[in-house]
């Protein structure tokens, strides 16, 4: 099967064709030579087949210009010459461009806009432009190929100034060594890449009087510069060829205006955040927002909790709201992991949960999507990647303050905060700063529960009934009269659109999105953050009998920071688990988040190095009192005279123990104080006794007083 990136070899002429695009109705396709100098051509996807079928033509499974190397791999030279190359040409390689630029009555005009634009020559953007298409389209065709490395490109070694020769008597300039360089370097940081926004000729005279000049005193003893001569002095045009081989346009701007200026004012704007998208599933847009709204505990009414976190998945194509997320938990992981889940879950018994009762065609949506658009702080998250092995989602991240990418999500959030939320009790209003307004928390009624109740009526309004006045429809959703309404586009865009959207079982959404580690199977254990867990795997197979005679060995697992009651061992299918619970010792974590233990741990340790200095002192008086007793006996053996021989002292050891042991019967013989006591309820015995058991009493009587008299 075509598809783009293909690579289709023709055997009678031997020439390689990359596919770089195919139309929606899959008829025609746009394919370049992959190492001639032609450009891209159209071509009729049917001739490609019947070529195939013919064996004109092959699928070529070994893709010879294709960089895939690991990033591990590549020289940090590399890597800064291929990412500086890739944002500048970033604009031009948005796949909106497509079939636009492959197209050559359209391609001159755009690259020339964009020379205007970047200051590069079209020439080398047409350069640039072949080598990613031949080169699979992606942002490795930017590597440089050392094996082809020769003079051009490279710097020129040489102990003369190099370049044309001065004209109309102007300054030669001066050899640029690594010296020199360092020096245009210093000056570029110090007085160019600053807010003050010095001219670059500025900026050149402020190096000079810095680096090549000398201080002298005139005939009146004042002080002044002098230039050295200007053989020993580099020009102005050899400072801004340096500065254009080390430095782009884009750099320039962001060192002088900075990151968050740069991005507001000075950046390309792309337009609509939908371009491209082909049917529901294809990208979903994830974030959150704090609500504007101060809620009440669901356990103690009259405790305020705070304002919320609400996240919203809303589905590219159709606008329909996937999954949502209202709790305490983020902005983070934690949040989108929960909006993620949900995202995959069965919406009919989501909704059962909160009391509402919906069909499967009120919100059919329990997928996993193509790809997920999202912020740079939860996307680029170590627990992210799970999600992107494991489910094969493509994970997007919008670039800091770029919110027209993500403009769609953003949307709905101001809506709810808008229409829903500001006429909630508790909302938060904007003359609370004034000095007589009302704090508006004191008049929070609503629990997390009713408030998350809230939103799934509002999603449920907006994905059914929501006329989308401004959405802008395809010419077959008009020809299908399909009305701009999340749920009539998200049917129509299944039914015309497949394979974009995957189902899987919940549980294994769960374990593909809780953070991953790694814990160590030890005699005592599977220990993991300081503790031990137990499993069925870990006793069938002897886990801790193997870590005893062989030593510790590692275990990948994924966990849910919010309960460590339980951590799941994950199996090398990658779609199965085993369940760790706690061993029985350890139950003192039991339903604790995992952030309590460690403070629970470091709190312990703490106290454990506090009492170190009491525990020293504590020894070493213990070793003083010993030292005391043993000091005593040693003094009363001296003053003890001792049988001549060894016999004598060892012959009766068991005669003197005999005679000790009686001793110390004696002397611990219990004795009790009130003999008046014992004496009258003996007298109350006697009277309650038959005579049968006289002799008895006659005995308690004698012993009572042998007592006393003791």
């Amino acid at each position: 099967m075509i598809h783009v990136n293909s690579v289709i070899h023709s055997i009678s002429d031997n020439v390689f064709l990359r596919v770089l695009w195919l139309s929606e109705n899959g008829e025609t396709a746009y394919v370049i030579d992959m190492h001639g100098y032609s450009l891209p051509t159209v071509i009729l996807v049917n001739d490609l087949e019947t070529q195939l079928n013919d064996g004109i033509s092959r699928i070529a499974h070994n893709d010879l210009l294709l960089r895939s190397v690991s990033e591990e791999a590549i020289s940090e030279k590399d890597r800064l010459f291929r990412d500086n190359l890739w944002e500048q040409l970033n604009d031009l390689l948005d796949p909106q461009n497509e079939p636009t630029i492959f197209e050559r009555r359209f391609r001159g005009k755009l690259l020339n806009e964009y020379a205007q634009k970047t200051g590069i020559t079209a020439k080398t953007l047409y350069k640039h432009l072949k080598r990613y298409w031949q080169r699979g389209k992606n942002k490795n065709a930017f590597l440089p190929d050392h094996t082809k490395a020769g003079g051009k490109g490279t710097k020129k070694k040489s102990d003369r100034k190099l370049g044309r020769p001065p004209k109309y008597g102007m300054s030669a300039g001066l050899y640029i060594d690594e010296g020199i360089e360092k020096i245009f370097d210093s000056a570029s940081r110090k007085y160019y890449h600053t807010k003050a926004e010095y001219t670059f000729k500025a900026t050149y005279e402020l190096m000079i009087r810095d680096n090549f000049s000398r201080e002298i005193t005139d005939a009146t003893g004042a002080k002044e510069l002098e230039l050295l001569d200007k053989s020993e002095i580099p020009t102005l045009r050899q400072f801004r060829y340096w500065y254009s081989k080390n430095y782009s346009p884009d750099d320039s701007l962001r060192f002088r205006k900075g990151d968050s200026k740069y991005n507001l004012l000075h950046r390309a704007l792309t337009g609509k955040s939908d371009v491209a998208v082909m049917g529901p599933g294809a990208k979903y847009q994830i974030d959150a927002t704090v609500g504007d709204i101060y809620l009440v505990s669901q356990f103690n009414r009259a405790d305020i909790i705070g304002r919320p976190i609400i996240y919203f998945i809303i589905d590219t194509f159709s606008r329909m709201i996937t999954g949502m997320y209202v709790g305490l938990e983020g902005p983070s992981w934690l949040g989108a992991m929960m909006a993620l889940a949900n995202a995959a879950s069965d919406k009919v018994k989501f909704c059962a949960e909160y009391g509402i009762e919906i069909s499967e065609d009120d919100w059919p949506c329990h997928h996993i999507p193509e790809a997920i658009l999202g912020d740079r702080g939860e996307m680029e998250s170590k627990s992210a990647d799970t999600l992107v092995n494991s489910l094969g989602v493509r994970i997007e991240n919008a670039p800091p303050y770029r919110a027209d990418i993500k403009g769609i999500v953003e949307q709905y959030f101001h809506t709810v905060n808008t229409t829903v939320t500001a006429f909630l009790p508790g909302n938060v209003k904007p003359d609370m700063s004034e000095r007589v307004g009302r704090d508006y928390r004191l008049d929070a009624k609503l629990d997390l529960r009713q408030f998350t109740k809230v939103i799934i009526e509002c999603l449920l309004y907006h994905n059914n009934e929501h006329y989308m006045e401004n959405f802008d429809r395809s010419a077959e959703m008009i020809s299908g009269d399909v009305a701009p309404i999340p749920i009539r586009l998200w049917n129509w865009g299944i039914a015309h659109y497949s394979g974009l959207l995957r189902s899987f079982p919940e549980d294994i959404v769960k374990l593909c999105l809780m953070p991953t580690d790694t814990a160590m199977v030890t005699p005592r254990g599977i220990r993991f953050k300081g503790i031990y867990y137990m499993c069925e795997l870990a006793v069938k197979q002897k886990w801790l009998e193997t870590a005893r005679t062989k030593g510790n060995f590692k275990a990948d697992i994924s966990y849910d920071p919010r309960d460590m009651a339980q951590i799941y061992l994950r199996n090398t299918d990658g779609i199965s688990y085993e369940v760790c619970y706690l061993a029985d010792w350890q139950e003192k974590y039991s339903g604790k988040y995992l952030y309590e233990i460690l403070y629970l741990q470091e709190t312990e340790k703490i106290a454990k190095h506090g009492y170190a200095s009491r525990k020293l002192t504590a020894r070493v008086n213990l070793s003083a009192k010993v030292d005391e007793i043993v000091a005593e006996a040693e003094e009363q053996a001296k003053q003890t005279p001792l049988p001549k021989s060894k016999s004598q002292r060892t012959g009766n050891i068991r005669g003197n123990r005999k005679n000790e042991r009686e001793s110390l019967r004696r002397e611990e013989a219990f004795k009790l104080a009130n003999t008046d006591e014992i004496r009258t309820e003996l007298t109350e015995v006697q009277v309650a006794t038959t005579e049968e058991e006289s002799p008895y009493l006659a005995l308690i009587r004698k012993n009572v007083e042998e007592r006393r008299h003791d």
